[in-house]
């Protein structure tokens, strides 16, 4: 083994995508994994870093290597680790807690209370565009063999788990929501009786839609591109309708969803503010409203916030924000891959849309196509 290590990312002093040599990483806890990385994937957050040049590199370093997304298998093992063994398969989450609040220190650093975490390949740490990496053995999740092609599915998989059981948990509140008693939000089938808009047919927006029609509900998703285009093309497979925003008013968008009955859920998964806030004046009563996208920027609006306020207090309407996720959240994408590919024809075979060796990064990150959804980078 070589000591050093091809990676890409982000240097202190430069812009655009770059390469360092780094050095091959070592287990120096007894807790610790080696882990090469057989596959990362490429998704918007890591192309809006290069496009706004949004480094977050760590204090006393010039280059932090970018990707969040992998797939890997286990090298060398500390002497302390018991639930991992040379030759799995795994995967490894994202964000590591602050140590400090309880919401990290019992495994749930998406709830993070002092905004002192990090992120792998995102915030202060190194991420996956590379060929090793050593971590912990509590952020290291064991995948099924058989999963390994989606490997690169698990952490956007585990965003959207994390903002469907956000509705799922809150909107328990009203297990009166439909008479049927399987359509409950605690049961497999709750999504029955009830209506989405997921906003944006981006990997998030797709995996969200993924969940929610597994669950039964009515979805429609909202974009600005053809009907014709890869994305929408799944969108239909997964028994969603599509609405072409180009022109819409919110008012339009709400009428072809729920002209005839209400809007139970919004899952933003885009960071399209104006239409993302657009949209609040038209949720139903107790409805709820889920953001995960985070624009860049700034954006500036007029609303009328009196109304908004008004019509959220009286109508028991819920905003939330997910962000991240955590090792629960890893584990149930794992589990709901194979339910996912099972229903709908394997559509996530369908869903990675171009593959490059990391040697090919600058292409990576100079295309332009509008049906990209997922980009697999082969590291081994």
């Amino acid at each position: 083994m070589s000591d050093t290590m091809l990676a890409v990312g982000l240097k202190r002093n430069a812009k655009g995508i770059q390469e360092a040599q780094m050095p091959v990483p070592k287990i120096t806890k007894p807790n610790e994994v080696l882990i090469k990385i057989k596959e990362a994937g490429i998704c918007g957050t890591d192309f809006n870093m290069i496009k706004y040049d949004s480094k977050d590199i760590a204090e006393g370093e010039n280059f932090i290597t970018l990707g969040h997304e992998m797939i890997g298998v286990v090298q060398k093992i500390g002497s302390e680790v018991k639930s991992l063994k040379e030759g799995d398969l795994v995967t490894v989450t994202v964000r590591r807690g602050c140590g400090l609040c309880n919401p990290c220190l019992y495994g749930q650093s998406d709830m993070c209370m002092t905004g002192l975490f990090k992120e792998r390949g995102i915030h202060k740490l190194h991420g996956f565009l590379t060929k090793y990496i050593v971590d912990d053995e509590q952020y290291v999740v064991k995948v099924p063999k058989d999963l390994e092609k989606y490997g690169v599915f698990i952490e956007p998989l585990s965003i959207a788990e994390k903002g469907i059981e956000q509705i799922k948990i809150i909107q328990s509140r009203m297990p009166w929501s439909c008479a049927h008693p399987k359509h409950r939000f605690e049961e497999e089938e709750w999504g029955h009786c009830k209506t989405a808009v997921v906003i944006g047919a981006g990997p998030i927006g797709l995996l969200a839609t993924c969940l929610l029609s597994l669950a039964g509900v009515n979805t429609y998703v909202v974009e600005i591109v053809d009907e014709e285009s890869l994305k929408i093309q799944l969108v239909k497979k997964l028994g969603a309708h599509y609405i072409n925003a180009n022109g819409k008013k919110p008012q339009d968008i709400v009428n072809l969803c729920c002209s005839a009955g209400t809007l139970d859920i919004i899952f933003e998964a885009s960071g399209a503010s104006d239409l993302a806030i657009s949209l609040i004046p038209y949720m139903s009563r107790s409805s709820i409203y889920v953001m995960t996208g985070i624009p860049k920027g700034e954006k500036h609006t007029i609303f009328d916030a009196h109304a908004i306020l008004r019509q959220i207090v009286r109508h028991n309407q819920v905003i939330v924000g997910s962000v991240n996720s955590n090792r629960n959240h890893f584990i149930m994408a794992i589990n709901d891959i194979e339910r996912i590919n099972k229903k709908f024809n394997y559509i996530l075979d369908k869903a990675i849309t171009h593959r490059f060796k990391l040697s090919q990064y600058k292409e990576i990150f100079n295309l332009k196509n509008e049906d990209r959804i997922k980009i697999i980078v082969k590291v081994d």
